[in-house]
């Protein structure tokens, strides 16, 4: 059995529900076994924002913005003030701001998986240019790095799929929640559109 993200994709668009779920538990135990250099989060948040995403400190181990902050609405690339903002939170999560250069599709596990591929087979027949994928912690869950495209976030896109676009965000790795942490796939490309 091969065991890679593009088997498991496979197996749920011919229907192979089982199938791809073994290849998921075979991918899961894979990352855990495998020795993995973490960025610091301040090392990722600068990466990030040199990359044009507009990035913000929130909450350890949770996908909630610092009380007192303005969440989203103090994302920026400005290095000195990723700085400021980090410097004080070595525990923080990571997150971007949707909208801006990349939005991003938010599948929420197996049954988002099967519902985006009964209405789209592949990425191609959605007309979706996938610029890098990231596993959530959630089992089977995934974002799907895209363009972006102006437009606002929409819930329900097909069943437990939603969009972040103008107005949203996302955790990005290394970030981490109680029930794991959030994985690189494919990566983003140094120059984004």
């Amino acid at each position: 059995m091969q065991v890679s993200d593009a088997a498991m994709l496979e197996a749920l668009q011919c229907g192979d529900v089982d199938g791809a779920l073994l290849i998921a538990a075979a991918l899961d135990l894979r990352d855990e076994k495998a020795p993995v250099h973490r960025p610091t989060v301040l090392g990722a948040a600068l990466w990030y924002a040199e990359r044009g995403l507009p990035v913000f400190p929130c909450m350890s181990l949770s996908k909630k913005p610092y009380p007192r902050s303005h969440g989203l609405d103090d994302a920026t690339t400005d290095p000195d003030q990723i700085r400021a903002m980090f410097g004080d939170k070595p525990g923080a999560n990571l997150a971007i701001a949707t909208g801006h250069r990349v939005d991003v599709i938010d599948i929420d596990g197996l049954a988002g998986h099967i519902a985006w591929g009964n209405e789209w087979p592949t990425w191609a027949d959605a007309g979706i240019d996938v610029l890098g994928t990231v596993s959530t912690p959630r089992p089977g869950g995934l974002h799907v790095y895209v363009p972006a495209t102006g437009r606002g976030n929409r819930a329900g896109m097909v069943d437990h799929v939603d969009y972040r676009g103008l107005g949203g965000y996302v955790l990005v790795p290394p970030s981490s929640t109680t029930t794991g942490r959030y994985c690189w796939l494919t990566k983003l490309p140094d120059v984004l559109p």
